[in-house]
């Protein structure tokens, strides 16, 4: 079935061309257009679109207040802002109401990539059930504007380690983040951290666009109903297996890029349960029992009583910020990696590795079965003799800090 996108401009002539540039795509995309947002809330309101795409500087409401109003009416529709800001406070302001920002003027190839990559999101909603599902969550959460600016910032000829603590400090809940990261046993240190300067120095730049990322999406749903479920113990767990994603990936001496993809799939494998933990509360518990009692896996008992698993309705979000395809895989098939279409050494593979070492080393009693290595999969992308190399390493990197 098509997927439908609606434009919203003041400008007759680029609502022209945006509807010129989308014919290449009309057998995938029902195109829309209008010239104000009120007349757009009024076409929403009379049937679904998949993606509303809106200048930002309109009159009357302009296009924040627009997003703002879809957010609230139709929570499920993918919304991205086009603007000719330069002004980084207000394109991050944009967002918290927005999915994705593309600058002005557009870049034809970076609008077809980005709707390709919301189009691909069925990849991670296999089936009705999942998209059901993904329909009873309360709303999903918009991209973060502090990340966006700390990326700014690290993206720079020259990163500030001040400039990135001070962008820290306006965010509380991230600022604590960074103190509890740069605190942990893992980093060996005898005197404790007080200030974000000191953790943003001490974690390294690398680690900050994870945790600056990871803090918020923690920060959306970590207050959940169901009382078997723990969002810090999520978070734990979550900086655990991106340590040791970080250890494997540095082993085989894999590049920097995918090595931060891998390291952040590793701190938000998990946010699916977060998001069902909070949303569908009743539901979640329910998940949590049936996999204690008849020893399943999370995902096997999320499948008997919401039709769907966690995995994918965390890759589902993921994908509508249009986060890295590989970190995006990596959180949809880390615990079944060869149902992936990826049959390399990659960031999935790692993840994967990482996540069952995580577990062997601190279980988890309330989740049911622990997930098992894929060994034919490791063994097609000819990794399954390292595993006891890397498990070692784990080992005695965990074991200097206890």
């Amino acid at each position: 079935m098509k997927k439908r996108i609606l434009f919203v401009d003041d400008d007759p002539l680029l609502l022209d061309f945006y509807t010129m540039v989308m014919e290449e795509a009309s057998a995938q995309w029902e195109i829309a257009s209008v010239t104000s947002s009120q007349r757009a809330l009024e076409i929403l309101a009379a049937k679904p679109f998949d993606v509303l795409v809106s200048d930002m500087r309109m009159p009357e409401l302009d296009g924040i207040g627009l997003m703002r109003q879809v957010r609230l009416l139709y929570p499920h529709t993918s919304r991205i802002i086009i603007s000719g800001l330069d002004d980084q406070e207000e394109i991050a302001r944009s967002l918290e109401s927005t999915h994705q920002f593309l600058a002005k003027p557009i870049r034809v190839a970076e609008l077809f990539d980005t709707l390709s990559r919301i189009g691909k999101l069925d990849a991670f909603l296999a089936d009705e059930k999942l998209k059901n599902l993904i329909g009873q969550l309360d709303s999903l959460p918009s991209f973060p504007s502090i990340y966006l600016q700390i990326i700014s910032e690290l993206n720079s000829e020259d990163p500030s380690i001040e400039a990135i603590a001070d962008l820290v400090i306006q965010d509380p809940a991230l600022t604590a983040k960074m103190l509890q990261v740069a605190n942990s046993a893992a980093f060996g240190i005898a005197q404790k951290v007080s200030n974000p300067f000191d953790a943003v120095q001490l974690i390294g730049l690398n680690t900050i666009r994870t945790i600056a990322l990871s803090a918020h999406v923690f920060r959306d749903f970590e207050n959940s109903a169901a009382q078997k479920f723990s969002a810090q113990q999520v978070w734990d767990d979550a900086l655990r297996c991106s340590r040791i994603t970080r250890l494997i990936m540095r082993l085989e001496k894999i590049d920097e890029t995918e090595t931060e993809d891998a390291c952040t799939a590793a701190m938000l494998r998990n946010v699916g349960k977060l998001m069902l933990a909070k949303s569908l509360p009743r539901e979640f518990e329910q998940t949590l029992s049936l996999a204690t009692e008849q020893n399943l896996t999370l995902p096997a008992a999320s499948q008997k009583i919401l039709g769907a698993a966690h995995p994918g309705v965390a890759a589902y979000l993921f994908g509508l910020w249009g986060l890295a395809t590989p970190m995006v895989e990596a959180v949809a098939f880390h615990l079944q990696p060869g149902e992936s279409e990826k049959h390399t050494f990659s960031p999935l593979a790692v993840v994967h590795v990482a996540h069952v070492l995580t577990n062997e080393l601190w279980p988890d009693k309330n989740s049911g079965k622990a997930a098992e290595l894929d060994l034919e999969y490791l063994t097609a992308i000819k990794m399954n003799d390292r595993l006891d190399h890397w498990r070692a390493e784990v080992k005695k990197m965990f074991a200097k800090h206890e």
